[in-house]
């Protein structure tokens, strides 16, 4: 798959026609390897291309823009090649608002709304990994967004997608009782030119054909210090609930949170942690009937070391355990290593 992903990169590369349209190119590597330090670990012991993706962005004409984003990765031993966003967007029909129509990542927590290897760490945290995925939730539908005429700062997005799948799957799935809808309001506080906070409250709730009725509800904090153009503090958190109902009333419900802060070491580097939590609300002891007390633990520290936006290499070592009525079930211990590196233009990202 990775010869059509090298074809349009040349083909693209050697057109000088494509100047004067304004279209930009991006092309995005991930490479990662993971080694396992105990005998339950789950690395795969492997350096692997992760991902390969290429973005090409332009305005349409003096009132649309378009985006698509194509990614090859490996998927259990095989080269998978998909679409990941393609879309058309405008924020010059509606004063202070956005619209966006097409295929893209769901607007909604923190780490959904960026393209995994922009995260600042490598590995997803357990709550997004349990309730979002690996990489995030994409869909086709429409997205709107406003900042309001208030006072205050407060954006709101509104979106609604076909919902025939949720999460990353290859299959088409199928008709939804009630499509994919969203929501995610969020403000911002700016505490000079170097400082700034942003959080946000988000929802999102679907029902797949067989009934079964799905609800999140997600508060999510970033925190930036600048200085000159680095970053010398971040601090990001994010706290998701989960609710599934079956078409048989059967429920489960699971919280979780991470916290990850990061802080400026030299002109280079930067030293971070991040530590995550989940807890099934609802899981109870076959025999007995009674809810089981059970949480899983997640610890990770790592070294970053960035050139230039461009470039990024990344040492982490990951300890995550999940225990019940006090004793330990499973404990995974791995040291994860990450490259990534950009070609071409980079877009900016909002804050």
């Amino acid at each position: 798959m990775f010869k059509y992903l090298i074809v349009l990169v040349a083909f693209v590369s050697q057109s000088q026609a494509f100047d004067a349209t304004g279209l930009k190119i991006s092309v995005a590597g991930d490479l990662v390897y993971d080694q396992g330090l105990n005998s339950q670990s789950e690395a795969d012991e492997n350096f692997k291309v992760r991902g390969a993706e290429i973005s090409l962005y332009a305005p349409v004409d003096h009132l649309f823009e378009a985006r698509l984003s194509a990614a090859a990765h490996d998927e259990e031993g095989e080269t998978v090649f998909e679409v990941h966003e393609l879309y058309l967007q405008t924020s010059k029909l509606i004063p202070r608002s956005r619209l966006k129509v097409g295929q893209f990542f769901l607007g909604i927590g923190r780490l959904n709304r960026f393209h995994q290897h922009d995260w600042p760490f490598t590995m997803a945290p357990l709550i997004h990994e349990s309730i979002l995925g690996d990489e995030g939730v994409f869909d086709t539908g429409a997205e709107f967004s406003t900042l309001l005429p208030l006072p205050f700062y407060l954006d709101l997005t509104v979106g609604i997608t076909s919902g025939h799948k949720f999460g990353h799957a290859h299959s088409e799935g199928e008709k939804p009782k009630a499509p994919t809808h969203y929501t995610r309001a969020s403000s911002f506080v700016d505490f000079g030119s170097q400082r700034g906070l942003e959080y946000g409250l988000s929802y999102l709730g679907r029902t797949s054909g067989d009934g079964d009725e799905l609800s999140l509800l997600g508060f999510d904090l970033t925190f930036k210090k600048r200085v000159l153009k680095k970053i010398d503090w971040l601090v990001q958190t994010e706290t998701w609930y989960r609710k599934n109902k079956t078409e048989s009333e059967t429920e489960s419900r699971l919280i979780g949170s991470y916290l990850f802060v990061d802080k400026n070491v030299s002109h280079f580097s930067s030293l971070g942690l991040r530590v995550d939590m989940t807890k099934d609300l609802t899981k109870k002891n076959s025999l007995t009937g009674k809810k089981v007390n059970n949480i899983s633990y997640g610890i990770t520290p790592q070294l970053t070391y960035k050139s230039s936006e461009f470039f990024t290499f990344r040492l982490s070592a990951s300890h995550e355990f999940e225990r019940e009525e006090g004793d330990t079930l499973s404990k995974d211990t791995k040291i994860l290593s990450q490259f990534v590196f950009i070609l071409g233009a980079h877009p900016a990202h909002e804050f």
